[in-house]
């Protein structure tokens, strides 16, 4: 064995800048293919969890109630949080709850549709004490329940208590109100006023009236007010009956990864399926349709990222086929000399894999070490940075997966010339000088079926432009995923002009020959005859570097359709630069 890797190790020295530009080829391929793999993963899951967290941080909770009394809480409240660990699983939850009591009516109102409120044990944090105290558990002895209103039903209570609209000042006033289901009377003492802190706090889902204070029939009826600050103590005495109870968990989505979407979706749906049937609970959740939406929105951005990715391992295949179809034909005397000493075929087919192993390896090994700064690096400039997304986490097991890979496949590129080769080893070295002037895929017809296959991607885009249609397709199975043709489309268009060209290129040197010989020119006339002698050896370099040049025009053109996307976006979302939006109708004369 050690005798194998010398004589592996000198073949390779006796050609080292072929061999460096295959090193350098290979590791830099890994690595950004290491490093794609790495940001995608990274950049779905922390994009995931701060859309869950700020846009659709509304649309994450569960909302559970159940029409239970007091003396149901013990057996409700385990089973409540059972089921929300069921419809959202794998993620930890904070549960807050609230009971609510029936619905009263509010003194001084119309006696046939009067004005309604309830009495909650709502969270003190989440509250704003504007006068007076919170309230307290009454004293035995059939003394009031004391209560903190919202600073919307304020007005409304004034007016309807003239002892305290004298004095301007709700706090301290006593009056009943009249349960609307049992019509028994509670009489209560504002303690305080309050407001709510936030109201776009998910917390205020547990509110019907959403921490607003006040809301208003639309067909001209009462109004519900409320609800009514009051302590956990009057539900637990029976000075108050308690109606409902309800549950709203927040799943903490710091841990949340982005492959885990579409199992939690399913979990989810089915799960508030199944507790509706049941009956008992009310259960209301927009988190499996978010969920959803937001796994569509990663796959069209995997797309555009695959797209990349297909030209890149493009240019990549034709970089490494030139430089070791180079390196098969210096060794061709060596081959032969080795050859006419007894070696079989397959044990040269042996030297080449030893040699694309030396190559692959330390590339397998670096690129994930290298592809960790380089992500980072692509986060501290342009819409990351702004948006302050960070990715400084571990590298994701992908990266290493697409590390591996992708150096095995640049070793069984390096391989192929000499597999190629093995079989006409005993043919002249002229006949195969001859033959070499198309390569055998060419000779064989793939181009044209290559051909044929961009023409159809093409056609097939044209029809998705026609209806409409987007890069997500269904699978036989019913699952979402990318449309194959929409990404494999544009690296299509390029291998087929590249296989074009090298169909053309014979052609076009024995008319730049031929053109060249008619001038009184010698080194024109020498260089068309040694375009066209070979063309075979000139046309590996200049497609490499055409299809570069292709690879760069199509990213151009794809960040400036992405940045004019999110422009037309930002516009259609606002509509104008600046809104003003007023809650009030102004005074007569000062609506301009």
């Amino acid at each position: 064995m050690g005798g194998f890797a010398g004589f592996v190790l000198l073949r390779l020295r006796a050609h080292r800048l072929l061999v460096g530009a295959a090193l350098v080829t290979i590791l830099l391929t890994t690595t950004v293919l290491a490093a794609l793999a790495g940001f995608t993963s990274g950049v779905a899951d922390a994009g995931a969890r701060r859309l869950l967290r700020t846009t659709d941080a509304a649309a994450t909770p569960l909302l559970l109630s159940r029409q239970i009394g007091y003396p149901q809480r013990a057996e409700s409240d385990p089973e409540a949080r059972r089921l929300a660990a069921r419809t959202l699983p794998g993620l930890p939850l904070s549960v807050r709850t609230v009971a609510v009591s029936d619905g009263f009516g509010l003194p001084g109102g119309s006696a046939s549709d009067p004005d309604v409120t309830s009495l909650a044990t709502l969270d003190r944090g989440e509250l704003r004490l504007l006068q007076g105290s919170w309230p307290a558990d009454a004293a035995p002895g059939g003394s009031p329940v004391q209560i903190a209103v919202p600073r919307a039903a304020e007005q409304r209570l004034l007016q309807a208590l003239p002892s305290a609209a004298t004095d301007r000042r709700l706090v301290g006033a006593r009056f009943t109100l009249t349960d609307r289901i049992s019509k028994a009377k509670v009489t209560v003492l504002v303690t305080g006023v309050y407001e709510a802190r936030d109201t776009t706090n998910p917390y205020w889902q547990l509110d019907s009236l959403g921490g607003r204070g006040v809301q208003r029939s639309a067909g001209g009826g009462g109004t519900t007010y409320g609800p009514m600050l009051t302590t956990d103590g009057a539900f637990r005495t029976g000075a108050v009956t308690q109606s409902e109870q309800s549950w709203l968990a927040l799943p903490d989505v710091s841990a949340l990864h982005a492959r885990d979407l579409a199992e939690l979706a399913a979990a989810g749906r089915a799960s508030a399926a199944a507790i509706s049937a049941q009956g008992e609970f009310q259960v209301v959740t927009q988190l499996p349709t978010v969920l959803d939406q937001l796994r569509q929105s990663l796959l069209v951005a995997r797309s555009t990222l695959l797209v990349v990715v297909l030209q890149l391992a493009l240019l990549t295949v034709m970089t490494l086929l030139l430089a070791a179809r180079l390196l098969t034909e210096e060794r061709e005397g060596e081959n032969t000399l080795l050859r006419a000493r007894g070696a079989a075929p397959r044990r040269l087919v042996r030297f080449a894999a030893g040699e694309a192993l030396l190559l692959a390896v330390p590339a397998a090994v670096l690129a994930p070490l290298l592809a960790g700064p380089l992500i980072r690096l692509l986060t501290r400039f342009g819409p990351l940075s702004r948006a302050g997304v960070r990715l400084d986490g571990p590298l994701p097991a992908s990266a290493w997966w697409t590390a591996l890979l992708t150096a095995a496949g640049c070793a069984l590129v390096v391989v192929a010339p000499t597999l190629a080769r093995a079989r006409g080893w005993s043919e002249s070295r002229r006949a195969r000088t001859r033959r070499a002037a198309l390569p055998g895929v060419l000779r064989g017809g793939a181009d044209v079926a290559l051909v044929a296959l961009a023409a159809a991607a093409y056609w097939q885009l044209r029809h998705y432009a026609g209806t409409g249609s987007g890069v997500l397709s269904s699978g036989l199975s019913g699952s979402l995923g990318i449309d194959p043709v929409l990404v494999v489309a544009p690296t299509l268009a390029l291998a087929a002009g590249t296989v074009l060209t090298l169909r053309l290129l014979p052609l076009v040197a024995r008319i730049g020959e031929r053109i060249a010989t008619r001038g009184d020119g010698l080194p024109a006339a020498l260089a068309a005859w040694q375009l066209s002698r070979r063309s075979h050896r000139s046309a590996g370099p200049v497609l490499a570097l055409a299809l570069a040049a292709a690879i760069g025009t199509l990213a151009v053109g794809q960040t400036a359709s992405w940045q004019r996307s999110q422009r037309d976006q930002a516009a259609f979302d606002t509509a104008a630069d600046v809104r003003v939006a007023s809650m009030r109708t102004p005074a007569l004369g000062q609506g301009g």
